[in-house]
């Protein structure tokens, strides 16, 4: 199973605080109206049988194979990568692509293995689960028949930029780039190691080894500086460590963080979702009954 920030096989979680404030309720609900693990199974589906069509027809001189379900296809096939893999197509060619999605999927698939994405397989995730929601979200509108068949959720358009906040452990693959959503869970860590380059470039530092210093302090992912520096990608950037699955995994998001004085502890999941819920509220996202289509 891959791991994520929360499980994405749980989506029972009843934050502490929901009693105390209907709003935060009613964001708690939405929550548990989603099928987390399906949004990422569905996303990496639908990627890899695109992907595995494109590359089939490229291996077949431009033309269908004679087994092909396929009806249409791309006149221009890089711009369709570029466009359908947005952030993945900057650091990955499409046969690397399609080895990291056999991958992740595979992974999906084991229930005894634990498996956690370094920074390339976050950017295949990130494009393959908001393309899965832009379709989704726009069949809630137009055939709710169709949209059960994905079922992504109780019959709710899923925010993506809150799901990214809530499940994602960082967009490293992100830094010194402009989102095309807030994220703003995460960008706030990501401008600080921004501002750290920037810093050290303005004192003659050179790009690449203010790159190696931040990596260093900021405990970066060795994947992310070869993503960052646009190195040449190995087979092994692309693999994923894979070990027996725990169940002390996610144990540390129950524990009780910190709290200032006077104020009452939380675990960290919880405190993780208010943050999550505050966030949502700044950037006007509908809660409770507002989200449903």
């Amino acid at each position: 199973m891959l791991i994520f920030a929360k499980d994405i096989s749980n989506r029972d979680h009843k934050h502490a605080r929901e009693t105390e404030d209907p709003e935060l309720k009613a964001y708690m609900e939405y929550q548990r109206k989603l099928f987390p693990y399906t949004v990422v199974r569905a996303g990496l589906d639908l990627a890899y049988k695109e992907l595995d069509d494109i590359l089939q027809y490229v291996d077949h001189d431009h033309q269908p194979p004679p087994d092909a379900s396929r009806q249409d296809y791309p006149a221009d096939i890089p711009e369709w990568y570029r466009m359908r893999f947005p952030w993945t197509s900057a650091f990955l060619k499409m046969e690397d692509t399609h080895f990291v999605l056999v991958t992740l999927v595979k992974a999906m698939d084991s229930f005894r293995t634990e498996e956690t994405p370094n920074t390339f397989q976050l950017a295949v995730l990130y494009d393959s689960v908001h393309n899965i929601v832009e379709i989704y979200n726009g069949l809630l509108k137009e055939s709710q028949d169709r949209a059960r068949d994905i079922h992504l959720s109780q019959s709710v358009a899923v925010n993506f930029d809150d799901f990214v906040n809530n499940y994602w452990p960082h967009l490293d693959f992100m830094i010194l780039s402009k989102p095309d959503f807030p994220h703003a869970f995460h960008m706030q860590r990501n401008r600080k190691i921004e501002d750290d380059i920037k810093e050290m470039m303005a004192d003659g530092v050179e790009p690449l080894t203010a790159l190696d210093t931040a990596a260093e302090k900021f405990d970066l992912d060795p994947t992310t500086l070869t993503l960052l520096r646009r190195d040449p990608v190995k087979v092994t950037h692309l693999d994923l460590a894979s070990q027996l699955q725990k169940e002390t995994t996610y144990q540390g998001l129950y524990k009780e963080t910190e709290a200032a004085q006077g104020e009452e502890k939380l675990s960290a999941i919880d405190a993780a979702y208010q943050k999550s819920f505050e966030l949502a509220k700044e950037a006007g996202m509908p809660i409770g009954e507002s989200v449903k289509t």
